[in-house]
């Protein structure tokens, strides 16, 4: 009889230790996954990617890796493919393969430029000479990569040349109260900082950059889905309230045009005053 009660004890104690173990464990877990999101945030990222790739292989090895990576990807088969996606959607970056069918990457590249399309791109070629990399830089891509592409090299071109996006580009963006700091992915109104979602922050900082466009629906479920994707029915429309609220007082908006769109602009009594 006392042998079962001591047993008894024995087990609780055991169960309860255990239990305290799995608890620490999940707690550590946790607090790793959340400083890994931190350090993803702090380094912007969060992107858009677009590779323009006819090899399939190749193709779908990178969206796993970038994907892993966190970033959204989208994939064209052919250059023809790629110019429609980047016209019709929003990217942060291009991968371009520079032999393509229908439109090489050289001859799509030029095209974008030529229409002021300044969406950074890394040429992919298996040709490595030198006249074949200045050729590419020339037309207009930022950098090159040649094959076979190592997953770890491509991360790190990725990440050096979005950071240098970022940096020759405005590293500002400020209206009334509100200051949306691109390079560390802060927005704040009257220097308080704002409480915004990954997706929330890039979807102001992408209004914001085009001040007074007027944004068709089109345009901004490109903002929140890849190109083939389905958009849910209200997740749009859900993004938009939850970010109009996180503005109230800070002397701008995102207003709705009836018939063509939403547009962000200044408050009219705040350009008044």
């Amino acid at each position: 009889m006392q042998r079962d009660v001591v047993l008894r004890i024995f087990n609780l104690q055991s169960l309860v230790r255990i239990s305290r173990f799995i608890h620490d464990t999940l707690s550590i877990i946790k607090a790793f996954c959340s400083n890994v999101l931190k350090l993803l945030k702090l380094e912007g990222c969060y992107l858009k990617i677009l590779i323009v790739e006819d090899n399939n292989l190749l193709g779908e090895s990178m969206i796993q890796g970038l994907s892993e990576a966190g970033w959204t990807v989208d994939l064209a088969k052919d250059g023809e493919e790629g110019l429609y996606m980047v016209q019709n959607s929003t990217y942060d970056l291009l991968i371009i393969d520079r032999m393509l069918p229908k439109l090489s990457g050289i001859e799509l590249i030029k095209k974008l430029r030529q229409k002021i399309i300044h969406v950074p791109a890394i040429m992919v070629t298996a040709r490595g000479d030198l006249e074949d990399r200045i050729s590419g830089l020339e037309e207009g891509a930022d950098d090159y990569l040649v094959k076979p592409v190592e997953l770890s090299e491509l991360l790190a071109r990725v990440k050096a040349l979005h950071r240098r996006s970022l940096n020759r580009g405005i590293g500002k963006l400020c209206f009334a109260a509100l200051e949306i700091d691109l390079s560390s992915r802060v927005a704040t109104i009257d220097n308080r900082a704002m409480d915004l979602t990954a997706k929330e922050f890039d979807f102001l900082a992408t209004v914001a950059g085009k001040s007074g466009h007027v944004f068709n629906r089109n345009e901004l479920n490109g903002l929140l889905y890849k190109f083939n994707d389905e958009p849910e029915s209200n997740s749009l429309d859900v993004l938009l309230a939850r970010i109009r609220r996180k503005l109230v007082g800070s002397g701008v908006e995102i207003a709705t045009i009836r018939g063509r769109g939403v547009v962000f602009r200044v408050e009219e009594a705040t350009t008044k005053s």
